[in-house]
């Protein structure tokens, strides 16, 4: 799984999972964002998806077709996330900014983590904040974070959603 809920403000046992209309191919566990492409709603995430796109992650298996729902964890404030990375973490890459990478080999894109921020101009790719090692060691391949989105974060204890 590309990313995985690890707390959400104390809960992680009973997310907001909200079905949403989407199309193309989305893998469980990988970033979802919303369509710039006119009456698709959400597509899966890529290398270029940006902080003012990103929506949630997907719980569900999509191929191919265009308004079916998927079901997803939206962004919520308080989440921590453990994020597959294309190479080996290290404390080196704690406090930086990451963007996502190619496909991995389980088709969800997963992170490009470096030793190197991706501020100034790249900022906007840079969609998750790396906050500690997802294990004791370095070399482990995955990192805690946050993602950064400018989406307005969802209110979890609301019983609806406008």
């Amino acid at each position: 799984m590309a990313f995985r809920l690890v707390s959400s403000g104390g809960d992680v046992t009973n997310p907001a999972v909200l079905s949403i209309r989407a199309s193309g191919v989305i893998w469980p566990g990988s970033l979802v964002e919303f369509s710039r492409t006119g009456g698709a709603g959400a597509a899966a995430g890529s290398s270029s998806s940006t902080t003012t796109n990103i929506f949630g992650i997907a719980l569900d298996y999509l191929q191919g077709a265009s308004d079916v729902d998927v079901k997803v964890i939206p962004f919520a404030q308080g989440q921590i996330w453990e994020a597959d990375c294309a190479n080996s973490a290290s404390t080196a890459q704690i406090g930086l900014r990451h963007a996502l990478t190619a496909l991995a080999a389980s088709k969800a894109r997963i992170l490009h983590n470096t030793a190197t921020d991706l501020g100034a101009g790249n900022a906007h790719t840079a969609v998750f904040l790396a906050i500690a090692l997802s294990s004791g060691t370095s070399g482990s391949g995955k990192l805690l974070g946050i993602f950064r989105t400018q989406q307005a974060p969802v209110n979890t204890s609301a019983t609806t959603f406008a």
